[in-house]
């Protein structure tokens, strides 16, 4: 499964899936990073904002991995989540798909 060839097309499909979960996911931390901003009264009320938005960070940079080697794992993932919906995944090959559920179903 790690070595599947991605055509031009599933190639521009994968990319579009990704970017918009990631724009999501990142859309909704920067809404919560806001709201815990405007609550802050205290200057040691700011220190646990920066602790959550390191975690954020690196729970981040380790779903999000754009390499074709791990997509169908991401994907999944993100199914998992309902980042992603099946049906966004629709233009890649039935191998790709049926692995990506697979995954997703464990």
């Amino acid at each position: 499964m790690y070595d599947l060839k991605w055509s031009a097309a599933e190639k521009k499909l994968a990319r579009r899936v990704f970017e918009a979960a990631l724009t999501a996911e990142l859309a909704e931390i920067m809404a919560d990073f806001k709201a815990r901003a405007a609550a802050v009264t205290e200057p040691h009320e700011m220190w646990p904002i920066q602790e959550y938005l390191q975690r954020k960070q690196r729970e981040i940079d380790r779903k999000y991995d754009y390499r074709y080697s791990q997509l169908h794992l991401v994907f999944a993932q993100l199914i998992r989540q309902g980042r992603v919906q099946q049906a966004q995944l629709a233009g890649l090959s039935e191998e790709k798909r049926a692995d990506i559920w697979r995954i997703a179903s464990r």
